[in-house]
C-alpha cells in the first residue's frame, strides 16, 4: 500500500518571471507559424514565421501572447531545442490551435538540461489545444497543461514521445525534504512527461476545470510518469472535501480518452509510472505498461496509481513485469484513495511482485472511500508470487464495518492464490465465475499479448472474409499492422481491428485450438475511431465459421463507444484440435468511422492430453526457478518467452517441486525453444520421491539445432528406464555453453491418468466465495451441509484460515470428497481443522478411503477456534483412482473447517 509523503507547503509560492519577448506584429487569425533551427533553415526570431523564413527559437512564440482558433505553430522535422515553450489562448471546438511537426526526418525534439525548474512546454488555461508529433525530453515537466480557472475544453496528445522526464517528487528534487519553488509554483507534484494540473481556492461540485482531453499513441521511458493527471494542491491528497466542493475533486479534470499508451522503464524514483488523479469519466484503452517501477522506493512502487477517481475504465491493455525491488505494493494499479466506479476490465496482468490489483482503504484519512470498483474477465498471470499474496488485494484499514466494496467476476486466474485479505476482507465485494487454472500459463491465449508479424504464431491468425472464404492479410512491418496487399483495410493491429467497406465483408482476428479441450473466452468491445461518426459497427463469434455468440443475430457496437462497449464470457467452449474460433468485425452497412478496440482472450479449463503447460508468458512462469543464466523482461525481448543467456556451460531451468507426474501416463515433454549458440545438445533431468536429488542416470538428452530460430523438441522421458512411478520435479538444461536461448513453451503430455498423488485445491480456494458458498462446483464434491467459505465471513466471524483465505466447511453429517490417482502403496493425509466458534455446537470429522473409515477416534479440533494440524493413519491404495473424503460426526447444528490438505 503507498505510504505516501504528503509534503507540507511553502511559506510562499515564487512568484512567475516575465519573458522578454521581441517586438511582434498583429497576427491574423489561422495562422501557421513555422519554426526551424537547422542549417539551411533561413530562419530568424524577426521575420515572418514563413516556411521560407521561419522563426529559429522559441522566443517570439514566448513574447506572442494568446494564440486564436486554426493558429499552428509548426516545428521542423530533425529539428531540436533546448528551451521553454510558453503558449496560452483558446481554440473553438471546430478550429482548434496546434503545435506539431512539419517536413520529414524524425520528430521534433525539446531537449531541457535536466533541471528541476525545466519544463518543454507549458500551456496556461487553453482551450481546444492540440500537441502531435514531437518528442520531449530531460525536463522535470514534459508538456505541462495548467488551469487555475474553470469551464476549459478539448486538450488533445497524439503521437507524442517523451523520455528522461524527471527530477522532482513529492515537490522536492528526491535527496531532499526542501521543496521546490518552480514545483509548488507549477503544481508539479511529480515529473510526468504529459501533465495536467494547476491551482484552485475553490470550486463547486458542478464545476469542472478541464473537460475532452484525449491522448493517443502516447510512448514514454526512464520518467517518473509518462502520464500525470493530478489537479490537487500539495496538502490535499488525504482531504474529502477540495477545494469545499463538498467532494474529493473528481470533477475537475473530466471525459479523458488514454489510448496506445505505450511505457516501459520509468525508473526514476519509481513511485509510480502513470499517475491518475481528479479524473471524472474517464478510460484507458489499448495500452501497455512494460517493466514499470523498476527500483526501490520508500513509500512504494507500482505501475498505475488512482486516487480521487470517479467512473474510470482501465480495458483492454497489458501490465507486464513490475519489478521485485523489496518496496511495499509492487502492484499492477493501485487503487490507492478515494475512488469510486473504477474498473479494471479485460486487460493481461502478469509477473507483478505484488498483487495485480490493490483495493486499499488505508487510516488516517478521513472520509476515504474505496466503493463500486471491479475486476472483470481480466487474465491474471504470475502475481504476488514474491510476497505470498494473489492478484487480487484488499486492505482496509479502517473498519470492517465500513467495507470496501465492489465486483470481481469472471477473471482468468493462472495463480495459486487468488483473493488476498490484508485487512477487513471482501465482505463488500461480489464474487462470481472466476477461474483457478492449476497447469501453468502456456494453455493461455491473451491476443495482444500474442500479437506477432507471422500467421499462426502464439495460435493466432489474421484474416479477411469476402463473403464465402477467409483468406490470410499480410504483415506491414513499418505500420505494424495486417492488411491486404496494397490497401489499407480492412486492417489489424495488436489491439485493434477495421472491416473491409463491403457490407458482405468481415475481418478476423482467428485462433486455432492446439489441443482438444474445453475453453474460456473473454472479450470486450468498443470503437476506438476517436468519434461518433459513422453508424456502429457488428460483431461476432465463430467457430469453423459457425457463429456462436451472439447466440442470434449480430452484435452491434455503437458509434463513439469508447467508455462502455459490449462484453461477452463464454465457457465450457468445447474445441478440437484444429478448430478456429473467429473473433469477427463488419462494417455495418456504412464504413467510416469502423475502427474497434477488442484483445480477445482464450484459456484451457481442461485438455486430456496435458498434464502441464508451462507458456512463460510475460517472460517468467509461477514456480520455475533459473540457474547459471540471467533472464530479462526488457522491452525488444520476446514478451511471450523465458529469455535467458547463459552465463556458464550448465544453464537450467527447474520446474516448481511436487508435480505428481504418472510417468507410466506423462511420457512426453516437449520444449520449444530459440538457439543463438553453435550448440547442439540439450538434456531434461527428473527426481522422484525415492531419489530427489537430479542425477545424469535421471536425464534424457535431445539434439537441439545450432543458431537456430524457434524449434519445437519433442522428447520421449521414457526412454529412460528410470522414467517410473511418480516424477517429483523437472530441470531442463537447454544448451551447455554460454549464450542467449529463448524458451517459448514447455509441455508435458500423455494419456491417461497423468498424475499420481495429486490432490487439487487443497487449501478451497477456488472457486472464491463472496462469504460462503454451499455446494460449489469444484475439484471437490460438497455433499449436504458443506461449502466453502472465506475469511471474515458470517460463517467464520474472526477465525482466519490456516491456509489462504478460504477453508471448507462441514455440517453435521454430510462430506466433501475428491477422487484422484494415487500410486499403489502407503499414504497418509495430512489437514488442518478448526471450530466454528461463532454459531452451533462442537463437531469432529472422520476421515475415508473409497467409502471405508481410516481413523479409528474422531479428530476434534480445539474448542478455542484455532486450526490444528491432523495426519491420518496410513492406508493402502491399489494402483489408479480412489476417493478421499472427510465427513462429519455430529448430527445438528456442528459445524468445522477443513483447510490445508495433503497426500504423502
Amino acid at each position: 500500500m503507498k505510504r505516501r509523503l504528503i509534503a507540507a507547503l511553502a511559506a510562499g509560492a515564487l512568484a512567475a518571471l516575465a519573458l522578454t519577448g521581441i517586438s511582434q506584429p498583429v497576427w491574423a487569425a489561422n495562422t501557421t507559424f513555422y519554426v526551424n533551427n537547422q542549417a539551411g533553415s533561413n530562419c530568424s526570431d524577426g521575420g515572418p514565421a514563413s516556411l521560407a523564413q521561419p522563426w529559429c527559437t522559441f522566443t517570439p512564440i514566448n513574447s506572442h501572447g494568446a494564440f486564436g482558433p486554426g493558429d499552428t505553430i509548426l516545428l521542423a522535422k530533425g529539428g531540436t531545442w533546448n528551451q521553454q515553450m510558453n503558449l496560452s489562448g483558446s481554440g473553438t471546438s471546430t478550429n482548434a490551435i496546434s503545435v506539431s511537426a512539419y517536413g520529414t526526418g524524425n520528430n521534433p525534439k525539446i531537449s531541457r538540461n535536466g533541471s528541476v525548474d525545466d519544463r518543454g512546454i507549458k500551456l496556461v488555461d487553453g482551450d481546444y489545444w492540440s500537441f502531435s508529433h514531437l518528442e520531449v525530453a530531460n525536463a522535470a515537466s514534459g508538456i505541462l497543461a495548467y488551469y487555475d480557472t474553470t469551464g476549459h475544453n478539448g486538450l488533445n496528445f497524439t503521437d507524442i514521445y517523451v523520455h528522461n522526464i524527471n527530477g522532482l517528487i513529492y515537490y522536492t528534487n528526491g535527496s531532499t525534504s526542501t521543496q521546490v519553488p518552480s514545483a509548488i509554483a507549477d503544481n508539479v507534484r511529480n515529473s510526468s512527461g504529459i501533465q495536467i494540473t494547476g491551482k484552485y481556492t475553490t470550486f463547486s461540485s458542478t464545476d469542472y476545470f478541464l473537460s475532452g482531453v484525449r491522448m493517443d499513441q502516447i510512448s514514454g521511458d526512464h520518467n517518473l510518469n509518462t502520464i500525470g493527471i493530478d489537479m490537487l494542491a500539495p496538502n490535499d491528497q488525504v482531504q474529502s472535501n477540495v477545494g469545499n466542493s463538498g467532494g474529493a475533486g473528481a470533477n475537475m479534470v473530466q471525459n479523458v480518452v488514454i489510448d496506445h499508451l505505450a511505457s516501459h522503464d520509468d525508473n526514476w524514483e519509481c513511485d509510480e509510472a502513470l499517475r491518475l488523479f481528479t479524473v471524472k469519466h474517464a478510460v484507458i484503452m489499448n495500452s501497455a505498461l512494460n517493466n514499470e517501477a523498476p527500483c526501490w522506493n520508500v513509500g512504494g512502487t507500482t505501475a498505475v496509481i488512482l486516487g480521487h477517481l470517479e467512473d474510470v475504465s482501465i480495458v483492454n491493455s497489458i501490465f507486464s513485469n513490475v519489478t521485485n525491488t523489496g518496496s511495499n505494493d509492487e502492484d499492477a494499479l493501485d487503487f490507492e484513495i478515494f475512488n469510486n466506479n473504477v474498473r479494471a476490465r479485460n486487460s493481461l496482468f502478469e509477473n507483478t511482485p505484488g498483487s495485480a490489483l490493490s483495493f486499499l482503504r488505508l487510516g488516517g484519512r478521513t472520509g476515504d472511500y474505496s466503493t463500486n470498483n471491479e475486476s472483470s474477465s481480466n487474465v491474471m498471470i504470475n502475481n504476488g508470487v514474491q510476497k505470498g499474496y494473489g492478484p487480487v488485494l484488499v486492505l482496509n484499514q479502517v473498519s470492517a464495518a465500513s467495507p470496501i466494496t465492489g465486483t470481481i467476476q469472471d477473471n482468468i486466474n493462472v495463480n495459486a492464490n487468488f483473493l488476498y485479505d490484508q485487512g477487513n476482507g471482501f465482505a463488500g465485494f461480489s464474487t462470481t465465475n472466476n477461474q483457478t487454472l492449476s497447469n501453468g500459463s502456456g494453455n493461455v491465449y491473451f491476443s495482444a499479448a500474442d500479437f506477432s508479424g507471422t500467421q499462426g504464431l502464439n495460435g493466432w491468425s489474421y484474416q479477411s472474409f469476402n463473403g464465402s472464404s477467409y483468406s490470410n492479410l499480410v504483415y506491414d512491418s513499418v505500420a505494424r499492422k495486417w492488411t491486404p496487399s496494397g490497401q489499407s483495410v480492412p486492417e489489424i493491429t495488436q489491439f485493434d481491428q477495421h472491416p473491409d467497406t463491403s457490407t458482405a465483408d468481415w475481418v478476423a482476428r482467428a485462433w486455432t485450438a492446439p489441443s482438444t479441450g474445453s475453453v474460456s473466452l473473454r472479450g470486450r468491445i468498443l470503437k476506438s475511431d476517436n468519434a461518433a461518426g459513422g453508424n456502429g459497427i457488428l460483431a461476432r463469434i465463430t467457430k469453423n465459421g459457425v457463429q456462436i455468440w451472439p447466440a442470434s443475430g449480430t452484435q452491434t457496437i455503437a458509434a463513439g463507444d469508447e467508455y462502455t462497449g459490449v462484453p461477452y464470457v463464454l465457457d465450457n467452449v468445447a474445441v478440437t484440435a484444429g478448430d478456429v474460433i473467429r473473433f469477427e468485425t463488419n462494417e455495418n452497412g456504412e464504413s467510416s468511422y469502423d475502427k474497434a478496440s477488442w484483445t480477445p482472450s482464450v484459456a484451457y479449463t481442461s485438455i486430456s492430453s496435458q498434464a502441464y503447460n508451462w507458456g512463460f508468458n510475460g517472460g517468467q512462469e509461477q514456480g520455475w526457478t533459473i540457474n547459471g543464466a540471467t533472464a530479462t523482461t526488457a522491452t525488444g525481448s520476446d514478451f511471450n518467452a523465458l529469455n535467458l543467456t547463459s552465463t556458464g556451460i550448465d544453464p537450467q531451468i527447474v520446474s516448481p517441486d511436487q508435480v505428481h507426474l504418472n510417468a507410466a501416463a506423462a511420457t512426453t515433454v516437449t520444449v520449444r525453444m530459440s538457439n543463438a549458440t553453435s550448440n547442439t545438445v540439450g538434456k531434461i533431468y527428473f527426481t522422484t520421491p525415492a531419489s530427489p536429488t537430479a542425477s545424469e542416470s535421471m536425464s534424457v538428452s535431445f539434439a537441439v539445432a545450432p543458431n537456430s530460430g524457434y524449434t519445437t523438441y519433442t522428447v520421449n522421458m521414457a526412454s529412460n528406464g528410470l522414467w517410473t512411478g511418480e516424477i517429483k520435479q523437472l530441470r531442463v538444461d537447454p544448451i551447455e555453453t554460454t549464450g542467449a536461448i529463448d524458451i517459448d513453451s514447455i509441455v508435458v503430455s500423455g494419456s491417461g491418468a497423468l498424475y499420481v498423488n495429486r490432490l487439487l485445491d487443497g487449501s478451497f480456494e477456488d472457486p472464491s466465495a463472496n462469504f460462503y458458498t454451499y455446494n460449489p462446483t469444484s475439484v471437490w464434491q460438497f455433499l449436504g451441509s458443506t461449502g466453502v467459505q472465506r475469511n471474515s465471513s458470517s460463517f467464520s466471524g474472526t477465525q482466519a484460515a490456516a491456509d489462504g483465505q478460504q477453508t471448507a466447511f462441514i455440517q453435521g453429517t454430510d462430506s466433501a470428497k475428491q477422487t484422484l490417482n494415487l500410486s499403489a502403496g502407503s499414504h497418509t493425509v495430512k489437514f488442518s481443522a478448526a471450530q466454528r466458534t461463532n454459531n452451533g455446537g462442537a463437531q469432529a470429522l472422520d476421515f475415508y478411503v473409497d467409502g471405508t473409515r481410516i481413523n479409528v477416534s474422531a479428530f476434534a479440533p480445539p474448542a478455542g477456534g484455532a486450526f490444528q494440524s491432523f495426519i491420518s493413519p496410513s492406508f493402502t491404495t491399489t494402483n489408479g483412482s480412489h476417493t478421499i473424503e472427510f465427513k462429519g460426526t455430529n448430527a445438528g447444528d456442528t459445524t468445522a473447517f477443513l483447510d490445508k490438505v495433503t497426500i504423502q
